[in-house]
């Protein structure tokens, strides 16, 4: 027997606000992992650009010409380490008196373009 003043929601009704609220949840889990993955690259590249700061530092405070190295594998705290994830490199570009441009480039995991730091050194 129906009443006509009865109200209520339909099973329709329920099951549209269940597939939405799903879809919402969804995309809520998905931003969360794009955030992480976001976190932990921008992480890498902090410690990428501190490896590539104190090399270039090292480099200046050497009193020898400066000269290019190939890439290095280097760790965390930028000591050379067979199979670590980072690698360095150094191109010296000499532009007479006695003036030259060092560039230090880091790559590290997930990286899209390397870390480059370039300076001047006089001699």
């Amino acid at each position: 027997m129906k009443r006509n003043g009865e109200a209520g929601f339909t099973l329709i009704s329920v099951i549209m606000a269940v597939v939405i609220l799903s879809v919402g949840i969804l995309a809520l889990g998905r931003s969360q992992a794009m955030l992480v993955r976001a976190q932990a690259t921008g992480a890498q590249r902090d410690v990428a650009l501190g490896i590539a700061r104190n090399y270039i530092e090292e480099i200046r405070s050497r009193t020898a010409i400066p000269v290019s190295e190939g890439s290095v594998a280097v760790d965390e705290t930028g000591t050379a380490v067979a199979g670590a994830h980072y690698r360095r490199s150094l191109t010296i570009a000499d532009l007479g008196n006695d003036l030259y441009q060092a560039t230090c480039n880091v790559t590290y995991p997930r990286g899209p373009q390397p870390v480059q730091i370039v300076t001047l050194i006089y001699r």
